[in-house]
């Protein structure tokens, strides 16, 4: 079974990121609609303006048949199968693992994955979709595992050129550092494509 492109952001605005996005919804058909999951600004002013946000990132690239259904509680989402592509956005990871412990929707978005769904992860939802989460020291949740999308990988959004020799090892995960503006895209464990070419992979 082939698995759903995924689309990892290092972070920044629309602007930074319009390469990544492009791509992202030339991906996604006519007459879309998307999830996108704004749990980790729950707490954060920034959820004050996820709408508008939103719908100007879709204005921006073009697509004014696209619709989207912001959630801020994943209550009740048990079945994804009505929306053409999940887009997790940034801001408090453990506020987000928090929100898919408490619902389930991490076994709810690995199973959209593996039926083919494409997913995109901005800033923080990127990391939340690999194999660990503690990749930045403001994350609380020590060796906490993520949904695990990305087979061996897990993911450093936001990357500025810091050592993360003694990271791998301690974890046993390939890691991938993206810097803002800079995008990574995934299927089957395997990247299949960028958006730019300064990220970084450590290996095991």
């Amino acid at each position: 079974m082939t698995t759903g492109k995924i689309f990892l952001s290092g972070g920044g605005d629309e602007k930074a990121t319009q390469v990544l996005d492009n791509i992202f919804f030339k991906e996604i058909p006519l007459h879309s609609n998307i999830l996108y999951v704004a749990t980790g600004f729950r707490e954060n002013e920034k959820i004050l303006h996820a709408m508008e946000w939103m719908q100007d990132m879709i204005t921006m690239h073009g697509r004014s048949d696209v619709t989207f259904h912001l959630a801020d509680d994943l209550t009740g989402f048990e079945h994804l199968g009505d929306f053409s592509a999940i887009y997790v956005g940034g801001g408090d990871v453990d506020t987000l693992m928090d929100e898919f412990d408490r619902t389930g929707f991490e076994f709810v978005l690995k199973n959209y994955s593996e039926h083919g769904g494409t997913i995109y992860g901005g800033g923080g939802g990127s990391i939340v979709l690999g194999k660990y989460i503690d990749t930045r020291r403001e994350i609380r949740r020590q060796y906490k595992t993520g949904v695990e999308l990305l087979g061996k990988y897990s993911i450093f959004p936001g990357y500025r050129g810091e050592n993360m020799d003694g990271w791998v090892p301690s974890h046993n995960s390939h890691l991938i550092c993206i810097p803002d503006g800079i995008g990574v895209i995934i299927q089957d464990g395997k990247i299949v494509g960028d958006a730019g070419k300064s990220y970084k992979i450590y290996e095991i």
